[in-house]
Protein backbone atom coordinates (compact mmCIF):
# COMPACT_ATOMS: atom_id res chain seq x y z
CA UNK A 1 0.00 0.00 0.00
CA UNK A 2 1.31 3.45 -0.98
CA UNK A 3 2.23 5.29 2.22
CA UNK A 4 3.62 8.42 0.58
CA UNK A 5 2.05 11.65 1.82
CA UNK A 6 4.10 13.80 -0.59
CA UNK A 7 5.32 12.91 -4.07
CA UNK A 8 7.26 15.16 -6.45
CA UNK A 9 8.31 14.15 -9.97
CA UNK A 10 10.28 16.30 -12.40
CA UNK A 11 9.58 19.35 -10.24
CA UNK A 12 11.04 22.57 -11.58
CA UNK A 13 10.55 26.19 -10.62
CA UNK A 14 11.87 29.40 -12.19
CA UNK A 15 11.96 32.98 -10.99
CA UNK A 16 12.49 35.31 -13.95
CA UNK A 17 15.43 33.65 -15.74
CA UNK A 18 16.82 31.88 -12.70
CA UNK A 19 16.23 28.14 -12.26
CA UNK A 20 15.38 27.73 -8.57
CA UNK A 21 14.40 24.03 -8.62
CA UNK A 22 15.69 21.88 -11.44
CA UNK A 23 13.84 18.66 -12.28
CA UNK A 24 13.85 17.11 -8.79
CA UNK A 25 12.15 13.91 -7.63
CA UNK A 26 11.44 12.78 -4.07
CA UNK A 27 8.88 11.04 -1.87
CA UNK A 28 8.03 11.56 1.79
CA UNK A 29 6.21 8.85 3.70
CA UNK A 30 3.40 9.54 6.13
CA UNK A 31 4.61 10.09 9.70
CA UNK A 32 8.27 10.70 8.83
CA UNK A 33 10.42 13.55 10.12
CA UNK A 34 12.33 14.84 7.09
CA UNK A 35 14.82 17.68 7.02
CA UNK A 36 15.38 19.58 3.77
CA UNK A 37 18.76 21.22 4.10
CA UNK A 38 21.12 23.22 1.94
CA UNK A 39 23.00 26.50 1.66
CA UNK A 40 21.19 29.82 1.20
CA UNK A 41 19.64 30.15 -2.25
CA UNK A 42 19.58 26.41 -2.97
CA UNK A 43 15.78 26.31 -3.42
CA UNK A 44 14.66 24.74 -0.14
CA UNK A 45 12.24 27.51 0.92
CA UNK A 46 10.89 27.65 -2.63
CA UNK A 47 10.16 23.93 -2.32
CA UNK A 48 8.22 24.50 0.90
CA UNK A 49 6.14 27.20 -0.80
CA UNK A 50 5.41 24.90 -3.75
CA UNK A 51 4.00 22.27 -1.38
CA UNK A 52 1.42 24.72 0.00
CA UNK A 53 0.59 26.19 -3.40
CA UNK A 54 2.14 29.61 -2.85
CA UNK A 55 4.13 29.69 -6.08
CA UNK A 56 3.72 28.10 -9.55
CA UNK A 57 5.85 25.19 -10.71
CA UNK A 58 6.35 22.72 -13.53
CA UNK A 59 6.12 18.94 -13.13
CA UNK A 60 4.04 16.86 -10.75
CA UNK A 61 3.47 17.42 -7.03
CA UNK A 62 0.97 15.44 -4.97
CA UNK A 63 0.18 16.18 -1.30
CA UNK A 64 -2.20 14.03 0.76
CA UNK A 65 -3.35 12.20 -2.41
CA UNK A 66 -4.20 15.50 -4.14
CA UNK A 67 -2.37 17.15 -7.01
CA UNK A 68 -1.10 20.61 -6.07
CA UNK A 69 -3.22 22.73 -8.42
CA UNK A 70 -5.63 25.67 -8.02
CA UNK A 71 -8.67 23.40 -7.65
CA UNK A 72 -7.13 21.55 -4.69
CA UNK A 73 -5.16 24.27 -2.90
CA UNK A 74 -7.81 25.09 -0.31
CA UNK A 75 -8.22 21.43 0.66
CA UNK A 76 -4.46 20.80 0.71
CA UNK A 77 -3.87 23.75 3.03
CA UNK A 78 -6.32 22.28 5.54
CA UNK A 79 -3.85 19.40 5.91
CA UNK A 80 -0.68 21.50 6.27
CA UNK A 81 0.54 23.77 9.05
CA UNK A 82 3.55 25.96 8.31
CA UNK A 83 5.76 27.96 10.69
CA UNK A 84 7.97 30.56 9.03
CA UNK A 85 11.20 32.23 10.14
CA UNK A 86 9.52 35.38 11.48
CA UNK A 87 6.17 34.78 13.23
CA UNK A 88 5.48 38.54 13.38
CA UNK A 89 4.60 38.33 9.70
CA UNK A 90 1.42 36.36 10.33
CA UNK A 91 0.17 37.28 13.81
CA UNK A 92 -3.02 39.30 13.31
CA UNK A 93 -4.57 39.51 16.81
CA UNK A 94 -3.22 41.15 20.00
CA UNK A 95 -3.28 38.38 22.63
CA UNK A 96 -2.13 34.79 22.45
CA UNK A 97 -5.58 33.47 23.37
CA UNK A 98 -7.29 35.55 20.68
CA UNK A 99 -4.71 34.50 18.09
CA UNK A 100 -5.43 30.83 18.78
CA UNK A 101 -9.17 31.46 18.72
CA UNK A 102 -8.84 33.32 15.39
CA UNK A 103 -7.32 30.22 13.77
CA UNK A 104 -10.25 28.09 14.92
CA UNK A 105 -12.88 30.67 13.98
CA UNK A 106 -11.52 30.57 10.43
CA UNK A 107 -12.13 26.81 10.51
CA UNK A 108 -15.75 27.47 11.59
CA UNK A 109 -15.33 25.76 14.96
CA UNK A 110 -18.12 26.35 17.48
CA UNK A 111 -17.32 28.32 20.69
CA UNK A 112 -17.39 25.20 22.90
CA UNK A 113 -14.87 23.42 20.67
CA UNK A 114 -12.70 26.53 20.44
CA UNK A 115 -12.24 26.66 24.22
CA UNK A 116 -11.58 22.91 24.40
CA UNK A 117 -9.00 22.98 21.60
CA UNK A 118 -7.23 26.02 23.05
CA UNK A 119 -7.01 24.35 26.46
CA UNK A 120 -5.69 21.20 24.82
CA UNK A 121 -2.86 22.82 22.85
CA UNK A 122 -1.93 25.25 25.65
CA UNK A 123 -1.63 22.38 28.15
CA UNK A 124 0.34 20.23 25.71
CA UNK A 125 2.85 22.99 24.93
CA UNK A 126 2.89 24.21 28.57
CA UNK A 127 2.22 27.83 27.63
CA UNK A 128 -0.58 28.58 30.11
CA UNK A 129 1.34 31.60 31.42
CA UNK A 130 1.40 33.14 27.93
CA UNK A 131 -2.31 32.82 27.18
CA UNK A 132 -3.42 36.29 28.32
CA UNK A 133 -0.28 38.10 27.19
CA UNK A 134 -0.03 40.51 24.31
CA UNK A 135 2.04 38.97 21.54
CA UNK A 136 4.29 42.04 21.45
CA UNK A 137 5.36 41.22 25.02
CA UNK A 138 6.74 37.80 24.07
CA UNK A 139 10.35 36.83 23.44
CA UNK A 140 11.39 35.44 20.06
CA UNK A 141 11.27 31.88 21.37
CA UNK A 142 7.85 32.39 22.94
CA UNK A 143 6.51 33.84 19.69
CA UNK A 144 7.66 30.79 17.75
CA UNK A 145 5.99 28.45 20.25
CA UNK A 146 2.77 30.44 19.95
CA UNK A 147 3.08 30.28 16.15
CA UNK A 148 3.52 26.54 16.52
CA UNK A 149 0.46 26.38 18.77
CA UNK A 150 -1.64 28.25 16.21
CA UNK A 151 -0.65 25.64 13.63
CA UNK A 152 -1.06 22.55 15.82
CA UNK A 153 -4.48 23.65 17.04
CA UNK A 154 -5.84 22.97 13.55
CA UNK A 155 -4.55 19.35 13.77
CA UNK A 156 -2.62 19.26 10.47
CA UNK A 157 -1.38 16.05 8.88
CA UNK A 158 1.85 17.78 7.83
CA UNK A 159 3.90 20.34 9.77
CA UNK A 160 6.38 22.41 7.74
CA UNK A 161 9.05 24.45 9.53
CA UNK A 162 10.56 26.96 7.11
CA UNK A 163 13.78 28.19 8.77
CA UNK A 164 11.73 28.37 11.99
CA UNK A 165 14.83 28.31 14.24
CA UNK A 166 16.92 30.96 12.45
CA UNK A 167 16.04 33.99 14.57
CA UNK A 168 16.29 32.22 17.93
CA UNK A 169 19.17 32.31 20.41
CA UNK A 170 20.91 29.09 21.39
CA UNK A 171 18.69 28.18 24.35
CA UNK A 172 15.39 28.99 22.60
CA UNK A 173 16.65 27.16 19.53
CA UNK A 174 17.23 23.95 21.49
CA UNK A 175 13.93 24.24 23.38
CA UNK A 176 11.97 24.51 20.14
CA UNK A 177 13.94 21.76 18.41
CA UNK A 178 13.29 19.33 21.28
CA UNK A 179 9.63 20.37 21.29
CA UNK A 180 9.38 19.48 17.59
CA UNK A 181 10.86 16.06 18.36
CA UNK A 182 8.26 15.55 21.10
CA UNK A 183 5.43 16.56 18.77
CA UNK A 184 6.66 14.08 16.20
CA UNK A 185 6.88 11.29 18.74
CA UNK A 186 3.49 12.06 20.33
CA UNK A 187 1.36 13.14 17.38
CA UNK A 188 2.87 10.92 14.67
CA UNK A 189 2.41 13.68 12.11
CA UNK A 190 4.69 14.21 9.12
CA UNK A 191 7.26 16.92 9.80
CA UNK A 192 9.30 18.73 7.16
CA UNK A 193 12.08 20.87 8.60
CA UNK A 194 13.55 23.32 6.08
CA UNK A 195 16.92 24.58 7.33
CA UNK A 196 20.41 25.71 6.34
CA UNK A 197 21.91 24.25 9.54
CA UNK A 198 22.80 20.56 9.72
CA UNK A 199 22.55 20.72 13.52
CA UNK A 200 18.77 21.06 13.10
CA UNK A 201 18.61 17.66 11.39
CA UNK A 202 19.60 15.69 14.49
CA UNK A 203 16.07 14.40 15.25
CA UNK A 204 15.13 13.68 11.63
CA UNK A 205 14.44 10.26 10.17
CA UNK A 206 15.61 11.28 6.72
CA UNK A 207 17.48 14.18 5.12
CA UNK A 208 17.16 15.69 1.65
CA UNK A 209 20.14 17.86 0.69
CA UNK A 210 19.63 20.51 -1.97
CA UNK A 211 22.28 22.49 -3.83
CA UNK A 212 21.73 24.84 -6.76
CA UNK A 213 18.18 23.57 -7.22
CA UNK A 214 19.11 19.89 -7.39
CA UNK A 215 18.90 17.06 -4.86
CA UNK A 216 22.40 15.79 -4.16
CA UNK A 217 21.51 13.48 -1.23
CA UNK A 218 18.23 11.85 -0.19
CA UNK A 219 18.62 9.15 2.44
CA UNK A 220 18.35 8.24 6.11
CA UNK A 221 20.10 10.74 8.38
CA UNK A 222 22.68 8.09 9.33
CA UNK A 223 23.63 7.56 5.68
CA UNK A 224 23.69 11.28 4.91
CA UNK A 225 25.99 11.86 7.89
CA UNK A 226 28.56 9.51 6.33
CA UNK A 227 28.83 11.93 3.39
CA UNK A 228 30.67 14.61 5.35
CA UNK A 229 33.12 15.40 2.53
CA UNK A 230 30.27 15.96 0.08
CA UNK A 231 28.45 18.11 2.61
CA UNK A 232 31.52 20.25 3.24
CA UNK A 233 31.86 21.04 -0.47
CA UNK A 234 28.59 22.98 -0.26
CA UNK A 235 29.37 24.59 3.10
CA UNK A 236 27.49 22.21 5.41
CA UNK A 237 29.06 20.82 8.58
CA UNK A 238 28.01 17.72 10.51
CA UNK A 239 26.11 18.23 13.78
CA UNK A 240 28.52 18.45 16.73
CA UNK A 241 27.58 15.06 18.22
CA UNK A 242 27.88 13.31 14.86
CA UNK A 243 31.31 14.84 14.23
CA UNK A 244 32.40 13.92 17.77
CA UNK A 245 31.23 10.33 17.28
CA UNK A 246 33.20 10.03 14.04
CA UNK A 247 36.36 11.43 15.62
CA UNK A 248 36.12 9.18 18.69
CA UNK A 249 35.47 6.14 16.51
CA UNK A 250 38.94 6.61 14.99
CA UNK A 251 40.33 5.78 18.44
CA UNK A 252 37.85 2.93 19.06
CA UNK A 253 36.28 4.91 21.90
CA UNK A 254 32.79 4.53 20.44
CA UNK A 255 31.62 1.93 17.96
CA UNK A 256 28.49 3.62 16.65
CA UNK A 257 26.96 7.04 16.08
CA UNK A 258 25.95 8.67 19.38
CA UNK A 259 23.58 11.64 19.08
CA UNK A 260 22.94 12.33 22.76
CA UNK A 261 25.56 13.92 25.02
CA UNK A 262 24.47 12.02 28.16
CA UNK A 263 24.71 8.73 26.27
CA UNK A 264 28.15 9.72 25.01
CA UNK A 265 29.38 10.49 28.54
CA UNK A 266 28.12 7.11 29.80
CA UNK A 267 29.91 5.30 26.97
CA UNK A 268 33.19 7.10 27.63
CA UNK A 269 32.94 6.66 31.41
CA UNK A 270 32.67 2.89 31.37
Amino acid sequence: MDNNIIIANKLSCKFHDRQILDNINFEIKKGKFVSIVGPSGCGKSTLAKVLVGLIPYEGYVNVCKMNVCPNNIEEIRKNIGIVFENPDNYFVIDTVEDELAFTLENLNKCPENIKKLIDEVVTYLKIEKLLKKNINELSGGEKQIVALASVLIAKPKILILDEAFTMLDGESHQVLLKLIRKIHQDKKITIINVTHDMSDTIYSDEIIVLNKGKIILDDSKENVYTQDKKLKTIGLNLPFMVDLSKRLSYYDLVDDMVLNMNTMVKKLWK
